[in-house]
């Protein structure tokens, strides 16, 4: 089984197709973004690329697993193709990652995207155990109770309705991200308002940069809250295939309890909404209870649960 520190051109294309035809087959893709992100990254310390090729056509790949190692945990993803699953392509390939880890690490986590009742299987039985929750949240924007009146730093093309009107508290305005001029106070905030985050809270600048090369990327779609002091929160906002999403929503731990998230949800939502987007999605931890009863508030429904596995070494 090949072990890569790096993938050429011809891989990173045969792992994407894989992935289209995982999703095609079970309606949900096998990688997360910072997985997708990663296939064409040079080569790192603790990243690894593991590929499964056909025996009969050996430029065929059929398996696949990327490993990331942060400190003492190794995080995995991985995908076997829809036609050559239930032959134990799988457990052999998730067998040999956690073979592949130094001994210093003491525990490997996964995520089952759609919580599959295969890849519980297969957790399951290699030890692991249920972890964390990340829900999938949507709503279609028909009918969405928009606030009577804006902050006066709102675009005039905002939507109002017959809702409650958004106030920032005192001293707080908006405004959209600048490039090279946000970044490092973009990643302080970040940080600081994901500190217990396992994977948002540890992004650097070169993350923000990464996903800034993205064809969807839209500064004007990135609203940053601040004060004289410096940025207090930020609403980044994704549109893809003509579905809005609520990329990363952040709030300075000074300033939560303000009601500051809340005002800059609706106004990352009012922008979608302005630029003709009607469908939202939105990821949130099902252990953030805060979020989820934001979200829910607002009229979003869990459409579906991705899983992550750990197990102890």
């Amino acid at each position: 089984m090949p072990q890569l520190a790096s993938l050429p051109g011809r891989d990173i294309h045969k792992i994407v197709t894989l992935s289209h035809r995982c999703g095609h087959a079970d309606g949900v893709e096998p990688f997360n973004e910072q997985t997708v992100l990663a296939l064409q990254k040079p080569a790192s310390p603790g990243r690894e690329h593991f590929l499964v090729p056909q025996e009969d056509r050996p430029d065929h790949i059929i398996g696949y697993a990327q490993l990331e190692i942060v400190g003492t945990t190794a995080e995995t993803e991985l995908a076997v193709d829809p036609d050559h699953r239930r032959r134990g392509v799988g457990r052999a390939l998730l067998r040999t990652v956690i073979d592949s880890l130094e001994s210093n690490v003491t525990q490997i986590r996964t995520w089952a995207h759609g919580d599959l009742p295969s890849a519980a299987a297969l957790a399951r039985a290699e030890g692991f155990g249920r972890d964390r929750v990340l829900f999938q949240l949507g709503r279609d924007l028909d009918g969405f109770e928009w606030p009577v009146s804006w902050p006066k730093e709102a675009r005039e093309n905002w939507p109002v309705g017959a809702g409650a009107p958004v106030d920032l508290p005192a001293g707080i305005g908006l405004r959209s991200f600048e490039t090279d001029r946000d970044e490092a106070e973009w990643t302080r905030v970040n940080a600081e308002a994901f500190a217990d985050h396992p994977e948002q809270g540890r992004w650097t600048i070169a993350d923000l940069r990464d996903r800034m090369g993205e064809r969807w990327f839209d500064p004007e779609g990135l609203i940053v809250a601040e004060d004289a002091r410096g940025m207090l929160g930020f609403h980044w906002t994704k549109v893809e295939g003509g579905v809005g999403e609520v990329y990363v929503l952040g709030v300075d731990p000074r300033s939560q309890g303000t009601g500051l998230g809340r005002a800059l949800t609706l106004a990352g939502l009012a922008h979608m909404a302005a630029h003709g987007i009607r469908q939202i999605d939105l990821y949130t931890d099902e252990s953030n209870t805060r979020a989820v009863e934001l979200y829910r508030s607002m009229g979003f429904e869990v459409v579906r649960s991705d899983v992550q596995w750990a197990k102890r070494l």
